[in-house]
């Protein structure tokens, strides 16, 4: 650590050109701003851009790698990134249609930080610096509260859904609950009866709690588990979209048959 003044703090890490080093940046991010409502903001960025450098410049070479900084002030953090160059294009904020699964990570960094500066070259490296306010009480970006729902087959995501209240999570919970059910065995059938006429308002109850919930059936050799639980939603794609991501998209029972195995 290198301490200019009383106000300035500077720490600099040289992560190796290895995937395992993001893990380390990250705990070291942790570490170095444990007093600080910023540190899993920061930390966050720290993977987001440690990764890019990997993936798309030299840092991720044999021999090579990318350097980390961050600076505070009263006011600021500053999480810094510099790469080994080698890239035949600037890093920048993408927009990729919603069913794509790469390039989000300066976007989800943009939305993140206050602001976003790219400097450098393709020779020397780039350095991407993201600035945080150091006030909590100020967030970058409007957090949404919601629920996200999930239902899973033996481990699988069957479907997926992201609620605004307790209530809709129910709702989404007893709706696909009850769909597969009817096309399960009696047993299984039974137990979502159950959960649908007893168990529904002390699930409901603890999901405004902010307590998670689960419900899992099993038929034959297949276990199907529903999931709610409070998170707080990233404003990364705009919700009025025709087309939503794949994620929230429900499947027939004809999809559960066949994910099954019978």
């Amino acid at each position: 650590m290198h301490e200019y003044t009383s106000t300035l703090r500077i720490w600099e890490l040289t992560c190796p050109g290895y995937l395992e080093e993001v893990g380390r940046a990250r705990r070291w991010t942790r570490d170095v701003l444990s007093d600080s409502d910023r540190a899993d903001d920061a930390a966050l960025i720290v993977t987001e851009l440690g990764t890019n450098a990997l993936l798309h410049s030299a840092s991720g070479n044999q021999g090579e790698a990318f350097n980390l900084t961050i600076t505070r002030t009263p006011e600021t953090v500053l999480v810094s990134v510099t790469d080994a160059g080698g890239t035949r294009t600037t890093p920048h904020v993408e927009h990729p249609d919603e069913n794509d699964t790469h390039g989000r990570g300066l976007a989800l960094v943009s939305t993140l930080a206050q602001r976003l500066h790219i400097n450098g070259d393709d020779k020397h490296g780039h350095t991407v610096t993201a600035e945080l306010s150091a006030d909590p009480k100020t967030p970058n970006v409007p957090l949404t509260h919601g629920y996200w729902c999930e239902c899973l087959v033996n481990g699988g995501k069957l479907g997926s859904f992201d609620a605004t209240s307790p209530e809709q999570a129910v709702r989404w919970v007893r709706i696909s609950l009850m769909t597969i059910a009817m096309a399960l065995d009696e047993e299984p059938y039974r137990r979502a009866q159950h959960w649908k006429n007893q168990e529904q308002p002390q699930a409901l109850e603890a999901l405004r709690k902010g307590e998670p919930q689960n419900l899992t059936l099993k038929h034959r050799t297949t276990q199907i588990t529903w999931t709610a639980r409070p998170v707080t939603f990233l404003p990364l794609a705009h919700r009025q979209c025709r087309t939503l991501p794949a994620c929230t998209q429900m499947h027939s029972t004809a999809q559960l048959t066949s994910l099954s195995g019978e």
